[in-house]
């Protein structure tokens, strides 16, 4: 049974760091008849590249076939005068523009998929590659990939390892999920995606979008997902959805424009409860992040202020900071009980206040890992002279609360909900359509 609505779970707690996006939603018209080619971006501003070719490839440039290449290693770097210079078989090549490398099977993309690959940084990717020189003496490397086969490369990224048959529904739900996701990269609708455009690719290969590493994660049950869903997305009124998800909502997922300051509400997008009606659980308890600690030293609060503040909230961008904190409270919540408004005083009693999900941006650690959730509590002790000597933050969920909680659909999914019925739960009044 699909767990009522407005149940919630009134336990603290804090989870893992995802990245935030900055997107609108104008609903743009995009259909594809057949399965659409996605460029991925796996690296950039890199001053080398050495790729190693297995199989049959050929280079062109400029549309002219220049090169063979079989079962050998390719090497592109810049000359002393700044020019891009690539290192081929039997011959040496200054150039421009893109160089692509197209699989000999490129007419055939499933027997290219699985016979022909190319290794970049210890990872190995199906497809073509396109080489791409820059004016500041950096390459950018892309992998052109039809869309099924990128899934397969991503799908087994956003679940948990070691997948079993009563996880399918749930790994069927992901599936079209990350292609709704991608649809939506593909479409250049947000100026992020414009951005993109501009750059010739339609996702990163990182957290940015959707974590992709090509063959190496390669997973039978997460091919017979992608296989089973082959060009279904989730649709909302007639037009394809805004499918985000997370790792773990704690309990309620979030409502998108608490998430994302300045974002209209969607009606697929609001929060909803993950518990089970049947046992009173939530469906993603089972999760690592489900509860987790941080505790934070007087020390370490005070360099946060000064090095995340206005990271969380632009609006002190340029201050100067050199109080200590005095007092640190979450004095709004939303209905999930995540922070609505996180209130930081100092010393000479100026205040100051981050709101929504970039309350975890203040607590950034120095190696860029983000507070887990905004579904936390803070407990705050004091020395004799109430000067604070430590924060312990009890927390629940991993990620940013909004869509498809991940670790709920694999609750649901061992509890025999299927993938139609998982995704209209996290996506509410969504359909699922077949759209090539």
């Amino acid at each position: 049974m699909i767990p009522r609505k407005g149940t919630s779970l009134f336990i603290i707690i804090v989870a893992v760091a995802v990245f935030s996006f900055s997107v609108s939603f104008s609903h743009p018209i995009f259909v594809y008849s057949s399965e659409p080619t996605i460029r991925v971006c796996l690296a950039e501003g890199v001053g080398s590249i050495s790729l190693r070719v297995e199989g049959n490839y050929h280079l062109s440039y400029q549309g002219v076939s220049i090169s063979k290449a079989t079962n050998s290693t390719l090497k592109f770097e810049f000359s002393r005068d700044g020019s891009p210079k690539a290192f081929l078989p039997n011959q040496e090549l200054q150039f421009l523009s893109p160089i692509r490398i197209v699989p000999d099977t490129a007419l055939n993309p499933e027997s290219a998929a699985n016979s022909d690959r190319i290794t970049f940084k210890s990872q190995t990717y199906p497809g073509e590659m396109e080489i791409v020189p820059s004016s500041n003496g950096t390459y950018r490397l892309i992998d052109m990939v039809p869309l099924e086969t990128y899934l397969r490369g991503v799908v087994p990224n956003e679940l948990v390892n070691h997948l079993t048959t009563a996880e399918l529904q749930a790994c069927m739900a992901q599936a079209i999920a990350a292609r709704n996701y991608a649809f939506f990269r593909m479409s250049g609708v947000d100026s992020s995606d414009k951005f993109i455009m501009r750059n010739g690719f339609d996702v990163y290969a990182d957290t940015r979008d959707q974590v992709y590493s090509g063959i190496q994660r390669y997973n039978s049950l997460a091919d017979s997902a992608i296989e089973f869903t082959s060009g279904m997305i989730v649709e909302y009124n007639g037009e394809p959805a805004r499918c985000f998800f997370h790792s773990t909502c704690g309990g309620h997922t979030e409502d998108v424009q608490h998430v994302w300051q300045g974002q209209p509400p969607q009606p697929y997008l609001q929060g909803v409860s993950d518990i089970d009606s049947a046992n009173g659980q939530p469906f993603c308890i089972y999760s690592p992040q489900f509860f987790w600690t941080v505790t934070l030293s007087a020390a370490e609060l005070n360099t946060m202020l000064r090095r995340n503040l206005s990271a969380a909230n632009p609006m002190y961008t340029g201050i100067a900071l050199r109080s200590r904190i005095s007092s640190l409270k979450v004095v709004d919540r939303f209905t999930s009980f995540r922070a609505d408004t996180l209130q930081i005083k100092t010393a000479d009693g100026t205040a100051y206040f981050v709101r929504g999900d970039r309350t975890r941006y203040f607590f950034k650690s120095p190696g860029g890992t983000l507070l887990r959730s905004s579904l936390f509590r803070i407990t705050l002790t004091r020395d004799a002279d109430g000067v604070i000597r430590s924060a312990v933050i009890k927390g629940q969920g991993s990620g940013h609360g909004v869509g498809m909680c991940q670790w709920g659909a694999l609750g649901m999914s061992r509890l025999g909900y299927t993938y139609q019925q998982i995704l209209s739960h996290y996506y509410p009044g969504t359909e699922v359509k077949k759209v090539y």
